[in-house]
C-alpha cells in the first residue's frame, strides 16, 4: 500500500529538487512513516539533558525532505499528514516515554493503563504536527520559500499545542538551546514561541544545499539564516557578559535553602515510610545550610498527608523553625456546603509570638489532566479510570494566580509543578513579583529524562520574565537560578539543599511586557513573504 493509492490522477506536479528519491512518490506508507518516526525520536537529543542541537538539525531537515516527497504524491494532503504525524509521534514518544513511570507508583491500580498512556499522549500530540504538515501543502513549492511555509505552519502548531485543551507546551523547539547560554537569552525578547519559530526556520535552511542545480555561491536563504543565528548569539553573549560572573552570596537578598528529602514517590506513598519522611524533613531544618537561611523551601507534596491537619508535625516544625520562613507544598482540605474540597497548595509558615502561623497560601490553578482531575469525567469513570492523585474526590483549581507574600522577601510569582512550563502563566505578577517560586514532585517520573526537561523549561521562565527562580523538586532538580537562567546553586539527588542569596532582577523583559506580540509579527511577516514568493515562482 502506498500513500498515493486510491486517488484520481492529477496534473503533473513541479519537480522538487532533492536527491533522496526513496522518500518520493509511490513508496510504501510504512517506509515514510517509519523514517519520520525515527527522525522525530532523533530530535529528542536536542533537548535536556543532552542539548545536542545538531541532532535536531538533521531531524528537521529530514522532515522537510519528507514533505518534499509528500508534495509529489497524488494525495499530497494525506501523505503530508501521515509523515508529519509520524514525526511528531516519534518525537513525543521518545521525549515523554517517562510519563509511564507515574503509573507504576501505585502499580496495582494503574499499571494496566501505562501502555495506553505512553502511546496515547504522543499520538495526540502528533496530531498537531500532522495538521501543520497538511496545512503546509496548500502553498508548498520547490524553492527556499517552502521553508518559510514550513516554519509558519509548524510554529503556529506549537503555539496551538501549548494552549488548546488546557495546553501542553513540553519540549518546544526553543528548548534545544541550553538555558543560561547565549542563544537562550533571545527568549527574553521574543519568548519561547518566537524562538521556536526562528529555530525551526534557521535549522531547516541547510536543506537548500541538497537542491540540484543551485549556483556555487551560498544561497541567500542560508546567508540570512547565518546572520540571524550570529546576531542571536551576539545578543546573548552581550547579555551574559554584562551580567558578570555568578556569585551565590552576592547582593543583599534573603538567603534561601531549597531542597528535598530524597524519597521516591513510591516510598512517599508507602505508609510504612511516613515516620521516616517526617523525621528526615525535620532533620533538614537542623542542617547547616538551613540554619543560615532566611527562607527554607520544601517541594510539592513533601508529606504523604494533609499537613495542616497534623498538629504533631506542625508543632515539631514550630519548635525548629525559629526566625525562619518555611514554604512547603501540601494538599489542603476545605469544606464547601458541607462537602470537602481539596486543593494542591503552597503553604508559607513562620513563627509569631511562639506559635506557627500560616502567612500565605497559593492554591494551584492549572491542574494536571488525569493526574489531578479527570476530563470528560463521566466517560472515564465509566471505563474505571481514576485520576492518579485523589482523596475523597478530585482536586479543585485555585483562583487566577497573582503574587505570593513571604516574610523577609519581596513578592513572588508562585507556581506548583507543571505550571512552570507555561510561558506567560502569571501575567498579573508582571512588574510586581521579584522572583519565581516553584515547588514540584518530579519523583513521579523516576530518574529518566523528565526531571531534566522540567528543570530546563523552568529556567526558561527566568529568562523570559527577567526574574530569578527558586525551585524545590522531590526527585528532580532543586535550584536557585538567576534572571538569565544560569544556576547559582543546584541540588539533584538525595536529601539536601541548594543554597544562595536570592539573585536580583533587572525589571520586566520585553517579552514579559508585550507577550506574544513579537511572535505574531514574525508569523505575519514570514507568512506574507512565503505567499509572495510562492506566487512569484
Amino acid at each position: 500500500m502506498t500513500e498515493a493509492a486510491g486517488t484520481l490522477p492529477q496534473a503533473a506536479e513541479p519537480e522538487i529538487r532533492h536527491p533522496i528519491a526513496i522518500l518520493g512518490p509511490n513508496k510504501p506508507a510504512w517506509l515514510s512513516g517509519l523514517s519520520a518516526m525515527l527522525l522525530g525520536a532523533l530530535a529528542v537529543l536536542g533537548h535536556a539533558p543532552f542539548h545536542f542541537w545538531p541532532a535536531f538539525v538533521v531531524s528537521i531537515c529530514g522532515l522537510v525532505i519528507l514533505l518534499d516527497g509528500a508534495y509529489q504524491n497524488k494525495n499530497r494532503l494525506r501523505s503530508a499528514f501521515w509523515r508529519s504525524w509520524s514525526w511528531g509521534f516519534g518525537y513525543f514518544l521518545a521525549g515523554m516515554f517517562w510519563v509511564g513511570n507515574a503509573f507504576l507508583v501505585d502499580a496495582e491500580k494503574f499499571a494496566i493503563l501505562m501502555p495506553f498512556a505512553v502511546t496515547a499522549l504522543p499520538a495526540a500530540m502528533g496530531v498537531y504536527w500532522g495538521l501543520a504538515g497538511l496545512a503546509a501543502m496548500f502553498i508548498w513549492g520547490a524553492g527556499a520559500a517552502r521553508l518559510m511555509t514550513y516554519a509558519v505552519c509548524f510554529g503556529v502548531s506549537e503555539f496551538v499545542r501549548s494552549h488548546l485543551f488546557t495546553g501542553l507546551p513540553w519540549n518546544l523547539p526553543a528548548y534545544i538551546w541550553k538555558p543560561g547560554e547565549a542563544i537562550s537569552q533571545v527568549a527574553g525578547l521574543i519568548g519561547p514561541y518566537g524562538l521556536s519559530f526562528l529555530t525551526l526556520w534557521v535549522l531547516a535552511t541547510p536543506v537548500v544545499l541538497l537542491a540540484k542545480g543551485e549556483p556555487r555561491k551560498p544561497p541567500m536563504t542560508l546567508i540570512a539564516a547565518g546572520i540571524l543565528a550570529c546576531a542571536s548569539f551576539a545578543f546573548g553573549f552581550i547579555q551574559l557578559r554584562a551580567a558578570g560572573p555568578i556569585s551565590p552570596m552576592a547582593g543583599n537578598g534573603p538567603i534561601i535553602a531549597a531542597g528535598q528529602a530524597g524519597f521516591s514517590q513510591k516510598d512517599v506513598w508507602d505508609p510504612a515510610n511516613t515516620i521516616e519522611i517526617v523525621e528526615t524533613y525535620l532533620g533538614l531544618l537542623d542542617t547547616p545550610e538551613a540554619q543560615k537561611a532566611d527562607i527554607v523551601v520544601w517541594p510539592e507534596g513533601a508529606f504523604p498527608f494533609l499537613l495542616l491537619e497534623e498538629s504533631f508535625v506542625l508543632d515539631q516544625i514550630q519548635a525548629r523553625l525559629g526566625a525562619r520562613t518555611l514554604a512547603v507544598g501540601s494538599i489542603r482540605r476545605d469544606l464547601l456546603a458541607g462537602q470537602p474540597v481539596y486543593t494542591n497548595s503552597l503553604l508559607v509558615f513562620d513563627v509569631e509570638q511562639g506559635g506557627l502561623t500560616t502567612r500565605s497560601v497559593y492554591d494551584k490553578h492549572h491542574l494536571v489532566p488525569f493526574g489531578e482531575y479527570l476530563p470528560l469525567r463521566p466517560l472515564f469513570k465509566a471505563l474505571g479510570i481514576a485520576s492518579l492523585v485523589s482523596y475523597d474526590g478530585e482536586m479543585s483549581p485555585g483562583p487566577e494566580p497573582t503574587t505570593l507574600s513571604l516574610p523577609k522577601a519581596p513578592l513572588a510569582d508562585a507556581r506548583i509543578c507543571y505550571e512552570i512550563v507555561f510561558p506567560s502563566f502569571n501575567k498579573q505578577a508582571t512588574g510586581k513579583a521579584a522572583w519565581i517560586l516553584n515547588v514540584s514532585i518530579d519523583a513521579w517520573y523516576g530518574d529518566l529524562l523528565g526531571p531534566d526537561q522540567h528543570y530546563a523549561q523552568a529556567r526558561y521562565r527566568a529568562i523570559e520574565t527577567g526574574l530569578p527562580l527558586v525551585r524545590s523538586a522531590s526527585g528532580g532538580w532543586s535550584a536557585i537560578v538567576d534572571r538569565l537562567g544560569r544556576p547559582v546553586s543546584e541540588h539533584r539527588a538525595g536529601a539536601g539543599y541548594a543554597t544562595a542569596r536570592l539573585p536580583s532582577t533587572a525589571g520586566p523583559t520585553l517579552y514579559a511586557q508585550f507577550g506574544e506580540l513579537s511572535f505574531g509579527f514574525l508569523i505575519l511577516g514570514f507568512s506574507l513573504m512565503a505567499v509572495w514568493r510562492h506566487k512569484r515562482h
